[in-house]
């Protein structure tokens, strides 16, 4: 699908319904700006109508973005001049501009003959709204786009465009939990995360060494998108339950140290890839888990690089060094960051090879009026040129695993993951 199926598109902004940020700076973290150039896009697809309107759903932002834990989302990026020698570091100015809402139709489908198609990276190139943070100004540039499309049949999709900066998966997931609990009626109980504290960005000039789970790169200045040195692609997985099962049962057999579900899965991608790029090429890979915590921002990030000797090549010895050798970077990270003073940028997806485990993440916990989504879809944009992994939670049937590749790497994959499982 090359054209844009998408017609009558409109689009809005959507504020707070009270003065909420009184325009107060809101400094970002180091975590934070370790996540500067990532983006996280989902989409969430409703078949069938809905006993609410579009004005429903937009009248229900007002309130969402006046709670204490989401008013900052509304904010723009503005960069710090208080150091003469900094370029400067970018920070949150909470002065309530809103966040931008888009209303479209898709004429041609319904969800269920939308869903049936083989590309799921269309969902987040036509249902998502897609703008670049300093397209056309950075000072101009909302960070939440919220896109709601109607298809033929009456269904529907919500695609939401959440930068990084404001949090990750869980983050962006907990959002929409709140959004559809304010929709409920009556409204339930709200379970929303903590307000996040103001911090500062702390300048350590102590000597903590480089983090190798991230990537230095130089700066993009003010229009913040990754530049990609080869065609990345996106694809979905589906690993069935007896799948793992298998998998689990072949490759424990050949060790006494446990490993999870998850550690094989990235063992099993991790050995394709090793296969694909060669042994030299995927010595170290980065792993994203979250802190336990009932707040989910940036720094409620756990960031761990594993990375394998010369003889470590087989599956189980893969899965059990994930399990057992996972090193954490996020003091390093932070004192990588903050010596930096703001010259250079930062990736994380796709510095190395980088997995997510989103096991945290119940993705239909979002619900509009009591109806969950029947499909989710949540991916990473900006990823660098070693591409990222998404685990998704156990489903009923499958395990999704969404992964963003370099082109000619993912039409390898495809072939090596499917001999791995046979």
């Amino acid at each position: 699908m090359k054209a844009s199926p998408l017609k009558n598109v409109k689009i809005s902004s959507v504020v707070p319904a009270l003065v909420t940020g009184e325009n107060k700076p809101r400094q970002l973290t180091p975590m934070d700006l370790a996540m500067k150039l990532h983006c996280v896009r989902a989409v969430y697809f409703f078949k069938g109508t809905r006993d609410f309107t579009m004005a429903d759903l937009k009248n229900n932002m007002f309130g969402l973005l006046q709670l204490q834990c989401y008013y900052h989302i509304t904010g723009r990026i503005r960069m710090s001049d208080s150091d003469p020698s900094s370029p400067g570091i970018p920070y949150l100015r909470c002065n309530d501009s809103g966040i931008r809402f888009v209303q479209a139709n898709v004429e041609e489908f319904t969800v269920e003959e939308w869903l049936d198609l083989d590309d799921r990276s269309i969902d987040h190139l036509f249902l998502v709204y897609n703008q670049v943070l300093g397209d056309p100004d950075l000072i101009f540039s909302p960070l939440v786009f919220l896109q709601v499309t109607q298809f033929k049949c009456g269904g529907f999709s919500i695609g939401l465009s959440w930068a990084h900066i404001l949090g990750d998966v869980f983050s962006a997931s907990t959002f929409m939990k709140t959004m559809g609990q304010l929709l409920s009626t009556p409204p339930s109980k709200l379970v929303y995360p903590k307000k996040p504290q103001p911090t500062t960005h702390v300048h350590d000039q102590r000597d903590g060494g480089e983090a190798i789970s991230i990537k230095k790169i130089e700066s993009v200045g003010e229009y913040w998108l990754l530049n990609n040195k080869r065609k990345m692609e996106r694809f979905i997985f589906n690993f069935s339950l007896d799948q793992i099962d298998l998998l689990m049962a072949k490759y424990t057999a050949l060790t006494d140290k446990p490993f999870s579900e998850v550690d094989i899965l990235y063992a099993l991608i991790w050995k394709s890839l090793m296969n694909i790029r060669g042994e030299t090429e995927t010595k170290v890979i980065t792993i994203c888990d979250r802190k336990k915590s009932s707040t989910c921002w940036n720094d409620d990030l756990v960031i761990s690089a594993v990375e394998r000797n010369d003889e470590m090549i087989g599956m189980s010895e893969l899965a059990t060094l994930i399990a057992c050798e996972k090193r954490e970077e996020n003091g390093v990270i932070k004192q990588m960051i903050g010596r930096d003073r703001g010259f250079s940028d930062f990736i994380t997806y796709g510095a190395n090879l980088t997995f997510v485990n989103l096991d945290m993440v119940d993705m239909c916990e979002f619900e509009i009026k009591g109806a969950k989504p029947d499909f989710v879809n949540y991916t990473i944009q900006g990823v660098g040129d070693k591409g990222v992994v998404l685990v998704f939670p156990k489903g009923k049937l499958s395990r999704m695993v969404s992964v963003v590749m370099p082109e000619e790497d993912l039409a390898k994959l495809k072939d090596e993951v499917n001999n791995m499982i046979v």
